[in-house]
């Protein structure tokens, strides 16, 4: 666990993050990894950070993947937490409605044979509340507020904190070690809106970009964001 700036942490476990934020009367947690084991991870790194479990009053869900959502009924477990996805999205987390990735169809090569894996099916668990485009959680970070970045599925959605031009975007793309990259295609169901979410990002003049999955950018990422934006046009 470190800081990504002023109030923000990350946790990396398998290529893949969780973001944590220092309310100053809890935590807020973005996403719950792949599995129950999410519980032993927090355990351990937010005692070093001067945190503990039970202060997790939120948790925020990006889009319901199971590797974002998987540790997440096991985590309302233990902890109380307020629980909040978009509400497209909210019906998958409940265990009502079920993911939605690309058509094997529309898939060739790696991506074809990535799409027979993509069936796994995390416990069902709560949501308190479902949100929409520029919803605000001041109760989280004053001025934090909801960006809807569907495309990788129907409901993903952004946190964005103006003040420090600090986006916590889910998959709306990928850090990977040679640059930015757009999410995998196998398993965003609308590609065309993928893409579209990606140069909304571009326009938001994004200083520190914090993705699902690869190291955190600190730092003008809006020039990166702008060049994968015109590597992949419209």
């Amino acid at each position: 666990m470190h800081a990504v700036a002023e109030h923000v942490f990350v946790i990396t476990r398998f290529y893949t993050n969780i973001y944590l934020i220092d309310t100053g009367s809890g935590l807020a947690l973005i996403d719950t990894h792949f599995s129950p084991a999410v519980i032993g991870v927090l355990g351990k790194e937010l005692p070093r950070h001067g945190f503990q479990l039970d202060q997790i009053t939120h948790i925020l869900i990006t889009h319901a993947h199971f590797d974002h959502i998987g540790g997440l009924a096991a985590l309302q477990n233990v902890v109380n937490a307020r629980t909040l996805a978009h509400r497209r999205d909210a019906g998958i987390v409940r265990g009502e409605q079920p993911v939605v990735y690309a058509r094997r169809a529309e898939l060739k090569g790696f991506d074809w044979l990535l799409s027979h894996f993509l069936a796994a099916t995390p416990p069902p668990a709560r949501i308190d509340a479902e949100l929409k485009e520029g919803d605000r959680l001041d109760e989280v970070l004053p001025g934090l507020q909801l960006v809807e970045l569907p495309g990788h599925t129907f409901g993903q959605i952004g946190f964005w904190w103006q003040e420090k031009r600090l986006l916590i975007g889910g998959d709306v793309m990928m850090h990977l070690p040679w640059g930015l990259t757009m999410p995998t295609r196998a398993a965003s169901p609308d590609w065309a809106a993928t893409k579209a979410s990606i140069h909304k990002v571009a326009d938001m003049n994004v200083d520190v970009l914090c993705l699902g999955h690869g190291n955190p950018i600190v730092g003008n990422a809006a020039t990166q964001v702008q060049q994968l934006a015109q590597k992949i046009g419209s």
